[in-house]
């Protein structure tokens, strides 16, 4: 099994636009969605929530400072370093889902953390392989899933 150290952070300005009371809970969420039995860890990984001395920083940020640091080709989306350490997930997408992903609130929060890990641990994106294949966890749902049927798990 591959250990990796997670730290998540939720940024000061998405704290007072969302008014959350105790980011510690957006942290749990995300490492219960991380450590999904459908997700990762079925290829052998589990996630860590640590303090610091982290392997991946996961960050809950605004759409303005993701496109300024990912500088976005299409705003609106979240984003992770390939084969890197730093996640940056969209709190609107957080807040708000993604109609075009045909995924309820949870999936859909569930979609966007396997999504980005996918990407830091060396995954590019990929297309719907088939009409009425379940969507791939690699295919950019939130832009939407064409013939594929919505899907969180990771194959």
């Amino acid at each position: 099994m591959v250990r990796k150290k997670v730290k998540v952070v939720v940024d000061a300005d998405v704290v007072k636009k969302y008014q959350i009371r105790n980011p510690s809970q957006v942290s749990a969420y995300v490492i219960i969605y991380l450590n999904d039995p459908e997700g990762w860890s079925k290829h052998g990984y589990f996630f860590e929530p640590v303090e610091r001395n982290e392997d991946v920083l996961i960050r809950l940020s605004s759409t303005k400072t993701i496109d300024k640091v990912c500088g976005s080709v299409q705003s609106g989306l979240s984003c992770a370093t390939l084969g890197g350490r730093d996640m940056y997930l969209n709190s609107e997408r957080w807040f708000h889902g993604a109609p075009k992903s045909k995924l309820g609130l949870d999936d859909y929060r569930q979609y966007m953390i396997s999504h980005e890990i996918g990407h830091i641990l060396g995954h590019k994106h990929v297309k719907c392989p088939c009409k009425g294949c379940e969507a791939p966890i690699m295919l950019q749902q939130t832009l939407g899933i064409g013939e594929c049927k919505p899907n969180t798990n990771v194959y």
